[in-house]
């Protein structure tokens, strides 16, 4: 029993967890399905890899405005008359964050459980819920969130206020004056487009196969809230808004399990999006660089030989004589909204009264 206990913290043993770890953890998130591969700019979560293969805590990223000059016609003269580039700049630091279970060799005796099995499967799971609360509520504004950086709440252009309170241009002044009568229903959907893609910058959708959509998020009770609104509409019915996404999640994982597809929005449900107060629930409307997620190197540096270039640490530590065994895992990330002159950039709250229906 000693034996195969020693062997089970050995090196060849760390090399399979360590990277079971990363990949089940972002397997098991609600982000992963947006986030986009290294370098992709039109993913709803970009990935920044800057610091994956260089030290540092803090990544610079840019927004090249687009052009609004009215240029020249015919013979005019163009030259002193260039028109400016303009960018505006947006930065995200990364941290570390870990957790860790311990246990003794008489715990592990008196039961059936494989604890070093349960460890890391349960610190799997604590990784998942951790990514996806974080994204979560930087992405709805929460100003109480800092992991590297704090939570900024939606500017007046990115947020829309459900039901019949008025917009203040305030999100949490809106909050306060939402009621039981001021649940999701469709028309805020097509509001928080229209919204989206008149502003300045619109917001721009993600390519899906040369369609271009966008990706509204919602918590299970506003879910409840939408068919409940939709039965009672004669504008479309919840048959159509499911039939378009089941035949696309066959061809592309973005629709997979999706509850449908609206005006080339489409619609998820999920439990952690942001609530800031009791019955207040921050769903999203998102679309291309709504948020980035970044990866420190420091873990490849100290445990090169033994993780290769994973970014996520799994450590085991004998203490007492190798009678109590510790096991943690550790990552260094950074998660933030894009916001570029004080704005947020591709995401935008549909924030409105949700409650449980039971």
């Amino acid at each position: 029993m000693a034996d195969t206990e020693f062997a089970s913290g050995s090196a060849q043993a760390v090399k399979i967890y360590s990277p079971l770890t990363f990949t089940e953890a972002l397997k098991k998130t609600y982000i992963q399905k947006f986030l986009g591969k290294k370098g992709d700019k039109n993913a709803i979560i970009v990935r920044l890899d800057d610091l994956e293969k260089a030290a540092g805590e803090l990544i610079y990223y840019d927004l090249l405005m687009q052009s609004t000059g009215a240029g020249v016609t015919g013979d005019n003269q163009l030259e002193d008359y260039e028109e400016e580039l303009v960018y505006y700049q947006d930065s995200v630091y990364i941290n570390q964050l870990r957790n860790a279970h311990s246990f003794k060799r008489m715990s592990q005796q008196r039961t059936l459980h494989n604890l070093r099995k349960d460890a890391m499967n349960n610190l799997s799971d604590w990784f998942a819920g951790k990514y996806d609360n974080y994204m979560f509520r930087y992405l709805g504004g929460d100003t109480t969130i800092s992991h590297g950086q704090d939570g900024v709440a939606p500017d007046t252009g990115h947020y829309i206020v459900t039901g019949d309170v008025t917009h203040s241009g305030t999100i949490a002044t809106d909050e306060a004056s939402l009621g039981s009568n001021d649940q999701l229903a469709l028309a805020d959907l097509d509001y928080a487009k229209e919204k989206a893609v008149t502003g300045t910058p619109p917001m721009r959708p993600v390519n899906i196969d040369g369609e271009e959509v966008f990706v509204v998020v919602l918590h299970h009770y506003s879910a409840t809230d939408l068919r409940l609104n939709v039965v009672a509409s004669t504008y479309t019915k919840w048959q159509d808004i499911q039939q378009y996404a089941n035949l696309r999640g066959l061809k592309n994982p973005l629709f997979t399990n999706s509850l449908g597809v609206y005006r080339n929005m489409i619609l998820y449900e999920a439990a952690r999006v942001y609530s800031p107060t009791t019955s207040v629930r921050r769903n999203l409307f998102l679309g291309a660089q709504a948020g980035v997620f970044a990866v420190g190197s420091a873990y490849d540096k100290i445990d090169s030989k033994t993780f290769g270039n994973l970014p996520m640490s799994w450590e085991e530590d004998y203490r007492d004589y190798r009678n109590k065994k510790g096991i943690a895992a550790g990552c260094i990330f950074g998660m933030k909204a894009c916001r570029f002159n004080s704005k947020n950039y591709g995401a935008m709250v549909i924030t409105s009264y949700a409650a449980a229906h039971n």
